[in-house]
């Protein structure tokens, strides 16, 4: 549906230029729910700019349903954004806040008003139609920013972080609500964040941004599982680190050795996530230590239990509560580990790109 075609930003001039988008290439379907995740400066949000019209590329193309929109602007595309802020008018009520869209299509009243009762029905507003804006919460303020970029059917729905202002708890509702409104309405959603569990939690893909660049694109559980490079891997979930030597298929760390198929000769990286790594016992094909518990952090329904292995390398294990009972563990015990080699993962030792 949308193809980005070595699309990039550039600002400033001569020996100023600082450039916000590096050829960036990628697609996206019809009717996906599409995310762009990094940190603050990785340039997802010059790319949701740049899709939406507000800013012009410095190079490469946008290609809509075939037609290259990089140069037509943001009125005649068929995209609404939903932004942080909401931008709604306090002064109108909900009913004419989602109305004003097609009102300013010049659309006739007698399309205006179902197509808004229509809206509101799908966003669980109807019944606060006449209400202000101004006299909404945080959440039912969202629904109505959602309402009214939803109205006039565009092609594409962008949305810029727009559950940053929310609490927790109605952040994780919203985050339900937008992926049911995503699947009723069918349409093609781009979605930006820095919260990965938002990321995790609503995408159909992800594409992990840094430096202006595409680190990978996959679904939530391909990036978990296989995150292509470290930064990938530090970003997405919680992860452990662990310096190794391979030879022969062979991975060594310390006295412990593994076999790997995907291992090549030199050093290498590992990674592990924390709910993998086993505790109180020495496996079979696996990496085996006696490690020393350095603290006990209770969350609840896990407990994260931080490890310190004999090379001094540190280690997060994940335990949940209800099945293994932390008085078995005691801050400066001596304790077994294990990496299994099926959860043991080599990641390419890259941080962000600048």
């Amino acid at each position: 549906m949308l193809d980005i075609r070595g699309l990039s930003k550039r600002y400033g001039y001569g020996n100023s230029v600082v450039t916000a988008l590096h050829e960036v290439s990628f697609s996206i379907g019809e009717g996906e729910f599409f995310t762009l995740l990094g940190p603050s400066g990785c340039g997802k949000t010059t790319l949701l700019r740049l899709i939406a019209g507000f800013s012009s590329p410095s190079g490469g193309s946008l290609v809509l349903d075939g037609n290259d929109i990089a140069s037509m602007p943001p009125n005649r595309r068929p995209v609404n954004t939903v932004f942080q802020s909401y931008a709604l008018f306090p002064h109108m009520t909900v009913g004419q806040n989602v109305a004003f869209a097609l009102e300013a299509q010049g659309r006739p009243r007698s399309e205006i008003d179902p197509a808004v009762d229509e809206m509101l029905t799908l966003v669980q507003l109807l019944h606060l139609k006449n209400r202000r804006s101004s006299e909404l919460s945080g959440g039912q303020q969202q629904r109505v920013a959602l309402a009214r970029a939803l109205v006039a059917k565009p092609r594409i729905l962008l949305l810029d972080e727009p559950l940053s202002a929310l609490d927790m708890k109605l952040r994780k509702d919203m985050q339900i609500e937008l992926k049911r409104l995503q699947r009723e309405t069918g349409l093609t959603f781009i979605f930006v964040t820095h919260d990965q569990e938002e990321a995790l939690t609503m995408s159909d893909r992800i594409a992990v941004m840094s430096g202006g660049r595409v680190q990978q694109i996959a679904t939530p559980r391909e990036l978990y599982d296989r995150p292509a490079n470290r930064f990938v891997a530090g970003f997405i979930g919680e992860s452990n680190f662990v310096s190794a030597q391979v030879k022969d298929k062979l991975v060594h760390v310390g006295e412990s050795k593994v076999a790997l198929a995907e291992a090549t000769d030199g050093p290498a990286t590992l990674m592990i996530r924390p709910e993998h790594v086993v505790l109180s016992t020495h496996a079979p094909d696996a990496l085996n230590f006696n490690a020393t518990v350095a603290q006990l952090v209770f969350f609840g329904t896990d407990t994260h239990v931080h490890l310190v292995l004999p090379d001094g390398t540190k280690l997060v294990a994940r335990v949940q509560n209800a099945l293994h009972s932390e008085k078995s563990l005691t801050e400066g015990a001596q304790i077994a580990v294990s990496l299994p080699a099926k959860a043991l993962r080599i990641v390419k030792d890259v941080e962000a790109e600048a």
